[in-house]
């Protein structure tokens, strides 16, 4: 008895997941119930429009929970929304094409829904591939997803307000409980992939390359989420590498960012890891370790800004390795004036911020790293440990003139060469740096270190 029901098992294991043209499921321990695109009219062909069977396989399989698979084709489509308790599964032989058009019933645009008031509402209104309110939710598979995104009408960009009018390949909001692995994301028409108030966000072993193509083609922006892990990445981006943002009160918290590599591609706008611009919130307790950060040529490789209200604390950077930048590090303290509704403006505050075992070369640009707040806001308590840094130097004067903040859009080269050539910190309450060994490629007349208005320096 018990042979023949081991054959039995066998037998029904064996059955095929489904014959094309029929609707069928097969359920395994792995995956649950699998659902096949192909058994819902889609082509494959990269020519015809496979939205809605993709969408209508997705909404299939939210009834009951397990995986939509795409395997062996390329499959042509606008936007698709996602549901809770799903797998989308896009096998290393598929390929997820976004669709070249401007048409609304490709792309609809569509205000996202947050629990906060949050100033990114009117950004993001298009996407590919668009999740709100969901939960448990995995893709994955090995596959490429590519936003196709040179298409005319996304690459004239003659202004940096066009966010709202530009598929992100992801857009997943107000969600908990999100995991994406293992997947390529190529050639986007805008940021890359965006998590809105989202918690427990788990990014792993992706590839990102926007190529070089217009502004605003960041490689992940992680927006007033808590909890998420970033790990084992490789970032090539036209803008920010990883940009973290808060447009709401609920701010982004407990954040691990580890083993990744952030490469800029060598053009002038954005940095490799960022913090702001956008900050009304709070960004606390992040950890970034094991980095690699290059080819921010006009840029900075980290930059934390609170300009909205941002209250920043608890940072943590160890063990990065920066490359062909214009300097290491851009730390602005300041006043934009920009809120939301309910909300007056504020000035924020940056407290707590670690370095160590951070190693810097071959540096494109003159200006040192700085670290700024404004008058009558100071930052407070950062330390340098184990800084081994060899910057570009050359320059002969040392009566450079440093501007305040001046309320425009803030970027570290904006500041000019200053008349330090590896460190200006200024208005700060203490910095110490810590067996930092610093040097410059070319003789420079400037003194490593210049600050003022800073009440504790210690160099040990």
């Amino acid at each position: 008895m018990k042979i023949v029901l081991k054959f039995f098992i066998v037998l029904f294991l064996c059955v095929p997941l489904s014959t094309r043209g029929q609707v069928k499921a097969q359920k395994s321990k792995a995956a649950g119930v699998v659902y096949n695109v192909y058994d819902f009219g889609a082509k494959g062909d990269g020519k015809t429009n496979d939205q809605k069977a993709i969408q209508k396989a997705i909404d299939t399989c939210g009834k009951t929970g397990g995986t939509v698979l795409l395997k062996k084709g390329n499959f042509l489509t606008g936007q698709i929304e996602l549901v809770s308790n799903i797998t989308l599964q896009i096998d290393t032989t598929a390929v997820i094409l976004g669709i070249q058009s401007d048409k609304e019933e490709h792309y609809p645009h569509k205000l996202i829904e947050t629990n906060y008031p949050n100033r990114m509402l009117e950004d993001c209104q298009r996407r590919l591939i668009y999740g709100n309110n969901i939960e448990n939710v995995s893709i994955t598979g090995g596959g490429t997803i590519n936003g196709q995104g040179s298409y005319d009408q996304w690459m004239n960009v003659k202004n940096l307000g066009t966010e709202k009018d530009r598929p992100s390949i992801f857009t997943i909001v107000g969600s908990k409980n999100i995991s994406v692995s293992n997947i390529t994301l190529l050639y986007p028409a805008c940021w890359t992939q965006v998590y809105i108030e989202c918690d427990n966000v788990h990014i792993q072993n992706i590839k990102v390359n926007t190529g070089e193509l217009t502004p605003n083609r960041d490689g992940i922006d992680i927006v007033d989420c808590h909890k998420v892990l970033i790990e084992d990445c490789f970032i090539q981006s036209e803008d920010d590498g990883i940009c973290f943002k808060s447009g709401s009160e609920y701010g982004c918290k407990d954040v691990v960012v580890r083993r990744c590599t952030m490469d800029k591609l060598n053009v002038i706008p954005g940095n490799c890891i960022k913090l702001g611009t956008d900050g009304l919130g709070s960004f606390m307790n992040f950890e970034f370790h094991d980095l690699i950060l290059k080819n921010a040529v006009a840029q900075t490789a980290i930059v934390i800004e609170s300009m909205d209200g941002a209250v920043i604390d608890n940072i943590n950077v160890s063990n990065c390795d920066i490359t062909n930048c214009g300097q290491a590090i851009f730390i602005l303290l300041a006043d934009r004036k920009r809120t939301v509704p309910d909300r007056k403006p504020r000035i924020g505050s940056i407290s707590n911020v670690y370095f160590k075992n951070i190693k810097g070369r071959n540096f494109t640009q003159q200006f040192p790293s700085i670290i700024t707040g404004i008058e009558g806001h100071n930052i407070q308590n950062i330390t340098f440990e184990n800084f081994d840094l060899v910057v570009k130097g050359g320059i002969n004067s040392v009566d450079q003139q440093v501007m305040e903040y001046d309320g425009t859009y803030p970027e570290g080269n904006k500041f000019g060469e200053t008349n330090a050539h590896a460190f200006f910190v200024r208005h700060a309450d203490k910095v110490s740096f810590i067996n930092c060994k610093i040097s410059s490629e070319l003789k420079d007349a400037r003194p490593w270190l210049i600050h003022k208005d800073v009440k504790t320096v210690e160099i040990k």
